[in-house]
This record gives C-alpha cells, sequence and structure tokens, in this order.
C-alpha cells in the first residue's frame, strides 16, 4: 500500500512542479506530504529533506528532481529515475552525484555502455571519486566497448595512482601492439621492468619487440632475462635462438639448441630451428637429420622412419594447419590432389602417408623444374605409383588439366610475381571441382622494393574477378596461407 502511494505521490510531486513551479500554494503541500509519508515508513532523513523543500519559497529545481530520482531509484522504478536524474542534469550538468546515481541505474538494468560513460563523467568531474582499481576496472569495460583512447587514459590514471598495479600497464602495451605503435608499447614494458624486474612476461615483449626493430642482441638480453625469470617459458627459447640466427651466430645457435633438448625439453621447433643453423654452416646431413626429428616430433614420423632428405624446411610450420583441414580426407577413396610446387617434396610426402592412403587416391605435380631429389623422397613413401609428375611447364600443363577434377589443390609458387601467380591460380582452378579446398602458400610475403612479387595481389585480383564462386575456409598470416573453398564455376569459367 505504502509503495503504491509513494509512486502516486512521486508523480504528483513531479507533475506539480512541472505545471506550477512559481506557485508554492501548489507545490509546497505536495512536498509535506511526501515528507510526512516517508516518515511514517521509517526513512527520516529522507523525510526531513522534503519538508525542509515544503518550506522553500522559491524551488531548487535541480535539487528536486535529483531527489525524485533517488526514491524512484529506491523502489527500483528505473526508467522514471533515469528521466528524473537526466532533468536534474539540465540545471547542473556537472553533478557528480548525479552521475554516479545514473550509473549504478544503468549497472542494475544492465545497460553496461551507459554505465561506462557515465562512470567515465563522473571521475572526470571528480578524479578522486575512485581508487586505482576503479580506474582499472573502467579501463576494461571501455576496452570492451572498443574504446581504446578512453581505456588507455583509464588505464593510465590506475597506474598514476598505484605504480605497483602492473595490469595497468600490461593493458596498455597490450593496445598499443595492437596498433601498432612498437615505440608506445616498448615504453610500456621498459616501465613494468624498473617497477619490477622479475616480470618475464615483460622482458620477452620488450624482447619480442626489439626483434621487430632489428636489435636482435639487445632483444638476446631480453629472452636470456626471460628463461633465468621463467625457465618454462617455451616461446622465450625459441625467440631467443631465432635472434642468434638473425645476427648470424651460427655455433651460438647450435650450442643453444643443444641445451635446450638436453636440459629442457625435445621441442619439435627447436630441431627446426637447429636445423636452420646447421644448414647455414654447411653441415646438410646433421641439419636433414635435425628436420627429420621436427617432423616426427610435430606426428609425422614417416619423415623420420623413410628417411625423407630435407636439406631446407619449407613446410613443418605450416604442417598443423594442413592436418586441420586436410585429415578428415585421410583414405577417402578417389581423392584427387593437385600440386604446383613440388620443391622437394615435403608436403606431397605429407599427403601420401597421411591424406591419399586409399588405394584409388592420386596425386598430380606440377612444377617446373624439379627437384632432382623430389622423386627419390616420392619414391621413399612407397606409394609414386599414385603419383603424376609433369614438369617443365606449368602454364601449359595446368591449361591441360581436366576441369573440375581434384578434391584439393596446394599452390606453392616459388616464382611469385604477381601476374603470373594470377594466371596459373586460375588455371589451377578451373580443375578443381566444386566442394574442393585450395591452399595457397605465401599470401601476405613480401619482398622490400619489390612490388612485383606479391603472392596476394594476383590471388585477390583473381578471387576479386570470380565472386560468388568461393568462400573463405582460413586465413594463416603467420604461416602466410590462405585457404578458400570452391562454391562455384560459372559456365565461361569452364
Amino acid at each position: 500500500m505504502s509503495y503504491n502511494y509513494l509512486i502516486q505521490t512521486v508523480s504528483e510531486c513531479a507533475a506539480a512542479f512541472a505545471d506550477q513551479q512559481d506557485n508554492p500554494d501548489h507545490w509546497q503541500p505536495i512536498c509535506r506530504e511526501l515528507g510526512n509519508l516517508l516518515q511514517g515508513m521509517g526513512r527520516f532523513e529522507e523525510a526531513i529533506t522534503w519538508h525542509s523543500l515544503s518550506l522553500e519559497s522559491q524551488p531548487n529545481l535541480a535539487e528536486i528532481y535529483a531527489q525524485l530520482g533517488r526514491l524512484s531509484a529506491q523502489e527500483k522504478n528505473w526508467d522514471v529515475a533515469i528521466a528524473f536524474f537526466e532533468k536534474a542534469l539540465e540545471s547542473i550538468p556537472d553533478s557528480v552525484h548525479i552521475y554516479s546515481n545514473l550509473a549504478q541505474i544503468y549497472g542494475q538494468t544492465g545497460k553496461r555502455e551507459l554505465e561506462t560513460d557515465c562512470w567515465y563523467k563522473a571521475v572526470e568531474l571528480n578524479p578522486d571519486l575512485v581508487n586505482a582499481q576503479g580506474y582499472y576496472k573502467l579501463g576494461q569495460a571501455f576496452e570492451e566497448q572498443g574504446k581504446v583512447e578512453e581505456a588507455i587514459e583509464c588505464y593510465q590514471k590506475a597506474g598514476d595512482r598505484e605504480a605497483a598495479l602492473l595490469p595497468a600497464h600490461y593493458k596498455i602495451a597490450e593496445i598499443k601492439l595492437r596498433q601498432r605503435d612498437l615505440e608506445g608499447a616498448k615504453a610500456c614494458f621498459e616501465h613494468i621492468i624498473q617497477q619490477d624486474f622479475k616480470q618475464p612476461q615483460a622482458h620477452y615483449q620488450l624482447g619480442t619487440i626489439l626483434s621487430h626493430q632489428r636489435k636482435f642482441e639487445s632483444a638476446t638480453i631480453e629472452f636470456n632475462h626471460t628463461i633465468k625469470l621463467a625457465p618454462d617459458f617455451a616461446r622465450a627459447y625459441s625467440s631467443l635462438v631465432q635472434a642468434l640466427i638473425r645476427q648470424k651466430k651460427w655455433d651460438e645457435a647450435i650450442s643453444t639448441c643443444h641445451s635446450i633438448l638436453n636440459l629442457v625439453e625435445e621441442f619439435p621447433w627447436i630441431y627446426s630451428l637447429l636445423g636452420n643453423a646447421l644448414q647455414a654452416k654447411g653441415k646438410i646431413n646433421e641439419a636433414v637429420a635435425a628436420y627429420q626429428k621436427a617432423c616426427a616430433g610435430r606426428g609425422w614420423q614417416e619423415c623420420l622412419t623413410n628417411n625423407y632428405f630435407i636439406p631446407v624446411d619449407h613446410f613443418t610450420n605450416r604442417l598443423a594447419i594442413f592436418e586441420t583441414h586436410l585429415l578428415p580426407f585421410a583414405n577417402q577413396e578417389n581423392f584427387a590432389a593437385l600440386e604446383v610446387g613440388n620443391d622437394l617434396g615435403m608436403s606431397a610426402c605429407w599427403l601420401l602417408d597421411k591424406i591419399l592412403t586409399s588405394p584409388s587416391a592420386r596425386l598430380t605435380c606440377v612444377d617446373n623444374p624439379f627437384n632432382s631429389k623430389l622423386e627419390e623422397n616420392l619414391i621413399k613413401t612407397g606409394s609414386i605409383d599414385k603419383v603424376t609428375l609433369r614438369g617443365d611447364n606449368i602454364p601449359q600443363h595446368l591449361a591441360l588439366l581436366k576441369p573440375l577434377s581434384f578434391d584439393f589443390a596446394n599452390l606453392q609458387y616459388r616464382k611469385r610475381q604477381w601476374d603470373y601467380v594470377k594466371e596459373n591460380t586460375e588455371l589451377a582452378w578451373k580443375a578443381v571441382k566444386v566442394g574442393g579446398i585450395v591452399f595457397v602458400a605465401g599470401y601476405g610475403w613480401q619482398i622490400p622494393n619489390n612490388p612485383e612479387q606479391n603472392v596476394k595481389k594476383g590471388v585477390d585480383i583473381f578471387l576479386e574477378s570470380i565472386k560468388g564462386q568461393w568462400e573463405a575456409v582460413a586465413h594463416h598470416p603467420q604461416a602466410f596461407m590462405l585457404i578458400v573453398r570452391k562454391t562455384a564455376q560459372s559456365k565461361d569459367k569452364e
């Protein structure tokens, strides 16, 4: 009964001020009635406020609407409360308390973006309204909403108020990295390390930035700090060896790899890096052995067992991608695969070992020319009878392929002029069945000062010309790979 009467009285009070705010004889009795009602409900402080307002000869509209808003909010009459507070803001737009009340209402009603905006306005008016943790949470809310600059400002204020609140500086650094502001991110990680040297993540991220800036010696120092602070930080070992290789410190890279393998763990990627360093030193047989172990460690045991000759490894970093998208087709009858650009045949051998295991499966290899070791590796698979080799002229051989005859095509262009790529991609596309999958290697790889060498440009121009006939399956920027599925083939392309 009291609740309904209170809501009714609040409404009457609002109407009185809206219609006859210059007539105290009209609104003063309603204020007294509201005060009496609150007093009867045991809400004495609020009752005193309204009794005091009833004695005013000139109404303080901002205070009245704010009080009406608070009463409505306490009764969870949210929309009415919001309307009263917004009315109050017309008279006092710099009221911290009103923005705080609005923020709490929006929080109660699940309107997170409006809640965050109101808290932000409140703390702009009174920076001491919240502590460091409050600014940090506000920054998180802004970041979730995609309001990056506001997020950075709040994280910065959190860090300024509490120097030991390192997560705030990590958050700023993460945003700077996404914005590709390496210097800004670098400054954040340096600040974190200055506050607490025993922060392995900060050392690692700083080392990564220094590597991007080609400051490999300084990067090496940071990666070593990371490893000392966190011996289980696997990525730091990889980054350390890569930094040594980029400095052409082959012997140090090799010894570091052996130390990691002996003392830490036999990471497959360490074998890959070891192979790279050995290959650069001219120790080809040792490099081959390392690459074979890298493949075996990633689940391709046949590479080691069959002793495939791999003096250079361009495949193991993509092996997991191949597994993800192709293992569902393993042992499928009559599965037909096309490879353009085979080099030493690592991907071809993997296909024969893992996917093309049905007696009716087949593989067509097209290259210009074939590497002399390719056929030796294919023979070692024991499945060379499934393979057709077509060499010397890639465009000519692609043009002769039967349309709509392959379930899968793997395009690995060694010649990467964009117009050449476009021409051969179009020819290979015609040979792929509707529903077939196409892998494109080197997608996104660019050579500085040589814009013509651009696989991505050639592929994108071709795909743009056949809109509606394909769909993107996956894009792996770090591996420079694009995967698409053919969904249709227009008659003029057949």
